[in-house]
């Protein structure tokens, strides 16, 4: 294929207007990201209704566990990698009989999907356990209400 100037110049600007389309609508901030980040931000006293079933493991893609869950967020961090992060630990025993702190990271994407993060502590060590990483989409395994 043999192009004129005028040709090649006409390819490379739309090549160049669809490369910008497409960079735009991956950096956009989703609806509902805006919102939570909203009623964070204006100091609304929110909580996150999880349910796993819904939500997908990070690798694979599977389908969690039939789990259901809640926190109120107490704080928050807000950046440009990792969105809105917020955390949660709690002490409670495990299956197996031991005193563990487990560890609840939680990530709201701009895209507007909710990273969970789930590690554990047993009692007395030093090494954390890694319980999984999951992936929620809203509102369907994530639900923010305030």
């Amino acid at each position: 294929m043999n192009l004129t100037g005028r040709a090649l110049l006409i390819l490379l600007s739309v090549l160049f207007a669809t490369a910008v389309s497409t960079a735009t609508r991956a950096d956009e901030i989703s609806p509902k990201y805006a919102e939570v980040l909203k009623a964070l931000q204006t100091g609304k006293s929110m909580k996150l209704i999880l349910d796993m079933n819904r939500c997908t493991t990070a690798e694979g893609g599977k389908p969690g566990p039939a789990t259901q869950a809640g926190l109120v967020i107490n704080a928050f961090r807000v950046t440009a990698q990792n969105g809105i992060s917020f955390a949660n630990a709690h002490h409670t025993v495990d299956s197996s009989g031991h005193a563990v702190t487990e560890y609840i990271r939680h990530s709201l994407s701009r895209e507007g999907k909710l990273t969970v993060r789930a590690s554990k502590l047993v009692v007395g060590t030093t090494e954390l356990v890694n319980q999984g990483e999951f992936i929620c989409e809203l509102p369907d395994g994530a639900t923010f209400i305030w």
